[in-house]
């Protein structure tokens, strides 16, 4: 009988929990979002059930929370280890320094080529001999297909970074940094790189007055010039902000990564006599150069804890490159995930993919399924590097400043997500007494971005759990 009671006890606590737990549910209704717009799903990593359990049978839409499934099947499908190679080949013949014949870089989907790692392959270049190219640049772009992309489709911000679009030869994420320097009461703009392709107009007002919102105070006309872009920056300026910087992607990828290429290569010293065009790998091209990537493990820390798109995008689609066929398509990467989640046992009818970012109106999945793969992640053998990508609260990346007053800071790995209409936040969380607990919540309501505080209260709930 005592057995019997401690049962019925069980089963009522069970019961109990299964809902949104009370300090959630208060904050959620305090900021106007009806319980019937979330789905939560909470369960210890060792527990056949959920602790909690409301609508999460229901396709919720996800945000930036698909980069879980996406950085995890990468783990998987191409292995930590996995480095993205960048080759640089001639046509012609070298003699003396000189290369009589053309430059091609045949691009591979590195994520993260950054400006520094363009000047590192143009040193191995004159190590190779190179000093004077007689011929053009050629980007062999093809690893990934090129298809005609409106930037603007999904916010209308087309130059807004989160917003570029995959290359096989992506360079320095696409992002050109725009300095605002306040000296001696002046105002002056510098980009960054300095490329002569990007002209700078600088109409803006330097006022008096509290920095506050300075962006919104702030305009800019981006006009292409064929190769070059014209950039107009308008509005006020408070000159107690001082120093500030804009990330903007204004450049073309061809123009771009010939200009920085160009650039450094100028600076080193060499020549160049040509121009630029894309072109596909001649078959008896001659290998010069080559530039491995960061392991993957390394790539996917930048992806999740900062959430960049533009990187995560890159990824889909070389799982889709290696696993396929090239030139491969967004398409080819929805197979790819879809066909290793089923080879896991995992079928998730629900799942709609796009890009595997996001950034998207239609990416979908329920809190259930969600919380099954991150489940299945825990127990993989890629967990230690999966769980490490993920941002810490009120350590690093997006949730640097989240549960700062909680006790919770510093013990769960989240990742967030936030479109208009749409606040998600999933992941693991370390409760006080050393279990580890998968926690999933996403918001599709109007007011999704005012969730955030009831977000915070499920990870503190979580990990005061007895």
């Amino acid at each position: 009988m005592r057995l019997l009671w401690v049962g019925l006890l069980l089963g009522i606590g069970t019961l109990v929990h299964a809902a949104v737990p009370e300090p959630v549910g208060e904050l959620l209704r305090k900021n106007g979002i009806p319980a019937e717009n979330v789905s939560v799903y909470v369960q210890r990593v060792d527990q056949p059930s959920p602790l909690v359990d409301h609508q999460s049978d229901r396709p919720m839409k996800t945000a930036s929370t698909m980069k879980l499934l996406s950085t995890y099947a990468g783990l998987e499908l191409l292995g930590p280890a996995y480095r993205w190679r960048t080759e640089v080949y001639h046509d012609g013949r070298l003699e003396n320094g000189v290369l009589h014949g053309n430059l091609i870089i045949q691009g591979r989907g590195d994520p993260y080529l950054l400006a520094a790692d363009m000047r590192a392959m143009l040193e191995d270049l004159q190590l190779a001999g190179v000093e004077d190219i007689r011929g053009d640049i050629v980007l062999d772009t093809r690893y990934f297909a090129r298809r005609y992309h409106d930037a603007a489709e999904f916010d209308d911000k087309p130059h807004a970074p989160y917003n570029a679009v995959p290359n096989a030869f992506a360079v320095n994420i696409k992002s050109t940094s725009f300095h605002f320097l306040v000296e001696g009461g002046k105002l002056n703009i510098e980009a960054d790189p300095e490329l002569p392709e990007i002209h700078i107009h600088n109409q803006l007002n330097l006022v008096r007055g509290d920095c506050g919102d300075w962006k919104s105070r702030l305009q800019f006309v981006v006009e292409p010039l064929g190769d070059e872009v014209a950039v107009t920056f308008k509005g006020d300026y408070p000159s107690a902000c001082r120093d500030k910087t804009l990330e903007l992607n204004v450049l073309e990828d061809g123009p771009y990564a010939y200009g920085l290429f160009r650039s450094n290569w100028l600076s080193l010293g060499g020549k160049l006599r040509g121009g630029w065009r894309y072109g596909a790998l001649p078959e008896d091209a001659q290998l010069l150069v080559a530039h491995d990537s960061q392991p993957l493990s390394e790539i996917i820390r930048t992806i999740n804890k900062y959430s960049n798109n533009l990187m995560v995008r890159q990824l889909f689609l070389t799982m889709a490159a290696e696993r396929v066929a090239s030139p491969a398509t967004e398409a080819d990467g929805v197979h790819v995930v879809k066909a290793w989640l089923a080879s896991k046992g995992l079928h998730f009818p629900e799942l709609i993919l796009e890009n595997g970012s996001g950034l998207s109106r239609d990416e979908q999945i329920t809190a259930r399924h969600m919380a099954a793969f991150l489940l299945a992640a825990y127990a993989s053998p890629v967990m230690p590097e999966y769980l490490s990508a993920l941002p810490i609260p009120s350590v690093d990346g997006t949730m640097a400043n989240r549960l700062r007053n909680s006790q919770a800071r510093g013990s769960a790995h989240l990742k967030t997500g936030t479109i208009n209409g749409v606040s998600a936040l999933a992941g693991y969380v370390h409760d006080r007494r050393g279990r580890r607990w998968v926690a999933v919540i996403m918001v599709n309501d109007p007011k999704a971005s005012a969730s955030r505080a009831a977000q915070d209260a499920l990870i503190d709930w979580v990990y005061q759990q007895p």
